[in-house]
């Protein structure tokens, strides 16, 4: 008969979203470099044809593909930040209500 499968600490601990993160943020700065190499190549091919319109098409699709996911690592970022201070503040309030039961179990 099969077990239930348990885990062992939470989904959402602050560990396993940190490696998510840095898992993200490495493959698109990849993502980020592919692109701007891939610019550098219809660049090259712009500057010896300059009526190429489908290479100059794919210079601006590389440029977007480059910001983009800049982009995505700063939305990573901002939702660390958002995740670690919403972690703090519940923290705190834990604290503080802790100490509050103390001061009224010492009355």
């Amino acid at each position: 008969m099969p077990t239930e499968y348990r885990l062992k600490r939470p989904v959402l601990d602050s560990n396993r979203i940190q490696k998510h993160a840095k898992k993200i943020i490495d493959e698109s700065s990849e993502d980020r470099r592919l692109a701007l190499e891939a610019y550098r190549y219809f660049k090259q091919m712009v500057e010896d044809n300059p009526q190429d319109s489908v290479s100059k098409q794919q210079m601006t699709d590389c440029l977007k593909l480059a910001q983009t996911s800049k982009g995505n690592s700063l939305k990573v970022m901002d939702l660390l930040v958002k995740f670690q201070t919403q972690e703090n503040k519940s923290e705190v309030e834990s604290n503080i209500s802790l100490f509050n039961k103390i001061e009224e179990l010492s009355k």
